[in-house]
């Protein structure tokens, strides 16, 4: 009997578990009624592997090291995605890098020069106009603020403001780092992504066009970031 009720325990915890949700983005109404919601399935935690967006298929890699010189720690890592199929109506690619010096000094880490984190994209092995540039904002003062990152993506003449998500559903305690990113044109909320967890959750416009193809190649391109300070 004993052994028995150890068995049970055993799987109802399993069974528990099984249904702890990871924390996800805030999400206004309003911006969920106007967009479309699609899994970036595969992309995971891994270095290298491949992954699919709706009917799409793609490859992607990455790399975040750490090196030290004293109390100088350097971040510094590289990403790259290519994604074929009928999403963003061919073949898109980017390649992406990202650089970051802290001073470590044991219980305190004071970042000397901020994250920077950039991609470059091509269509059918063409260049693109433009690119993403990601990179930390000051929230204040203090050593032991919180982080936060805001950016922009433009290709061509289209610009979108990025902007760091760290609200969770349900009102609970923002996290420190980002879970995701909303995107915007001059103040008007276009998308967002969502990176918490294992697979990915873009929320893009409906409308096929431009607007809907920067949000799921911003998308794609955070995707790959591992943010140094997560």
């Amino acid at each position: 009997m004993k052994v028995k009720l150890l068995i049970m325990g055993a799987l109802a915890a399993t069974t528990l578990t099984g249904c702890v949700r990871e924390a996800q983005i805030a999400m206004p109404a309003d911006l969920q009624a106007r967009t479309e919601r699609l899994e970036i399935a595969g992309m995971g935690y891994g270095e290298r592997g491949d992954f699919t967006l709706g009917a799409s298929h793609g490859q992607f890699t990455r790399l975040s090291l750490q090196t030290g010189d004293g109390f100088v720690v350097e971040n510094v890592g590289r990403g790259r995605f290519e994604v074929a199929g009928p999403e963003l109506g061919g073949r898109v690619s980017a390649t992406c890098g990202f650089h970051e010096r802290e001073l470590d000094m044991g219980a305190v880490v004071a970042t000397r020069d901020r994250l920077a984190y950039g991609c470059n994209f091509e269509r059918d092995r063409v260049p693109l106009p433009g690119g993403l540039l990601l990179a930390e904002v000051p929230t204040s003062g203090s050593v032991l603020a919180g982080r936060t990152r805001a950016g922009e993506l433009q290709i061509g003449d289209l610009r979108i403001g990025i902007r760091a998500i760290h609200d969770m559903e349900g009102g609970r305690l923002p996290s420190g780092t980002p879970l995701g990113y909303a995107f915007d044109i001059g103040g008007r909320r276009i998308g967002a992504v969502d990176l918490n967890g294992g697979d990915k959750t873009i929320y893009a416009p409906r409308a096929a066009g431009p607007e809907r193809e920067a949000v799921l190649m911003a998308s794609l391109a955070l995707s790959i970031f591992w943010d140094p300070g997560a």
